[in-house]
């Protein structure tokens, strides 16, 4: 089956980007006009993966059945280094993007990843206006973690969190994992500023679909923000 390519296109011309940004000089564009898609639909919004890596083995993303203990990860060399994410960030700061959104794997197992969020901190639109700075993540090392992540200049962040019943939240991680343990990550990064936390939940029928509810109620009043993720099939490799 042939690639789908979605082709993108610079709608500015006649300028260059600031050599610092240390990438090949491109057509200048006319101010104020965004990089968009085929359809005229300003990018603003950048994911960064920055570890193929989890601690959790979910179903639905990284099933224990492929990702065990003999797969093998990308080495630590093959990886952007901080520096590399930090130039491609202003290179796309500078044609348009506003948000970043730092992804993984589990993005808070890459090591130092405080350094990494403080110089995405220092990133300004070309009007002077700073990134808006986020991270998607399990959960699990928030408590530990928080605190220093908004220290470094992270804004916001979300947490996927799946069920309130230990034993289906620890059957769809499938690594044992408490229910507990991500609220407490939960509650750290709310008392470190950083919010307003959205929650997600990946609902499957007759798996953790009677956890809505209760999810609904115990995050009712709480500041945070939580969003029912329709779980999408995509074949074998998801179970």
């Amino acid at each position: 089956m042939p690639a789908r390519v979605i082709p993108l296109h610079d709608t500015r011309t006649h300028a260059a980007l600031p050599a610092a940004v240390g990438l090949p000089a491109l057509a200048s564009p006319a101010h104020g006009a965004p990089l968009a898609d085929a359809l005229g639909r300003p990018l603003r919004d950048l994911r960064i993966s920055v570890t193929d890596r989890c601690n959790f083995r979910c179903g639905y993303c990284m099933p224990k059945q492929v990702f065990d203990k003999h797969h093998e990860f990308l080495p630590h060399a093959e990886l952007l280094s901080f520096e590399e994410i930090t130039r491609l960030a202003r290179a796309f700061a500078g044609l348009g993007v506003e948000k970043l959104r730092i992804t993984g794997g589990e993005p808070t197992l890459r090591r130092g990843l405080e350094s990494l969020i403080a110089m995405l901190a220092e990133l300004r639109t070309p009007d002077g206006r700073a990134l808006d700075l986020t991270l998607t993540t399990n959960g699990s090392t928030l408590v530990k973690k928080a605190a220093a992540l908004r220290a470094a200049g992270l804004k916001r962040l979300t947490v996927s969190l799946d069920g309130l019943d230990d034993a289906v939240f620890q059957r769809m991680n499938d690594v044992a994992f408490p229910v507990a343990s991500v609220l407490d990550g939960i509650a750290a990064a709310q008392a470190a500023g950083l919010g307003p936390v959205k929650v997600n939940m990946v609902v499957q029928r007759g798996v953790n679909d009677d956890q809505i509810l209760p999810m609904a109620r115990h995050f009712k009043g709480s500041g945070v923000v939580l969003r029912f993720i329709e779980y999408m099939d995509v074949g074998a490799t998801n179970g």
